[in-house]
């Protein structure tokens, strides 16, 4: 639907200590880092998808979801996320009252932007016998 994101952040460095291993386990990777323009831009393929420059931060907050291919994958975003200075807004867990099979996890960014992890399981409906 989008084909890319780009918003300011107060501190690029504290930014890509929190984005670069959320990028990594949902299978992203930093493209580029320019220390001079102090910015960096995370994709696929050398194309950037998702940019991020130092500045004013963007206000107001965002709500941020990566897409990831695993449950596994939103644990190790989760985790990375939290070392790399992040907030806990949610472990990582079902939230079943969004969708069956809504595995997620959230975590305020180091500018207060709730960024989201997200797999979407498929599971069967339980019919009642």
């Amino acid at each position: 639907m989008f084909d890319h994101l780009e918003f300011s952040v107060a501190d690029i460095a504290a930014a890509r200590r929190f984005y670069k291993p959320i990028c990594h386990a949902v299978g992203i990777q930093e493209v580029f880092y320019d220390e001079g323009e102090k910015s960096a831009g995370f994709g696929k393929g050398g194309i950037v998808r998702f940019l991020l420059t130092e500045g004013t931060a963007t206000a107001p907050r965002l709500h941020i979801c990566f897409v990831a291919q695993s449950k596994d994958s939103v644990e190790r975003a989760y985790t990375g996320a939290i070392a790399g200075g992040g907030v806990d807004n949610g472990k990582p867990g079902y939230r079943d009252h969004y969708a069956p099979g809504y595995f997620a996890a959230f975590v305020h960014d180091p500018d207060g932007h709730n960024v989201e992890i997200l797999y979407r399981e498929e599971r069967k409906a339980q019919t009642k016998s």
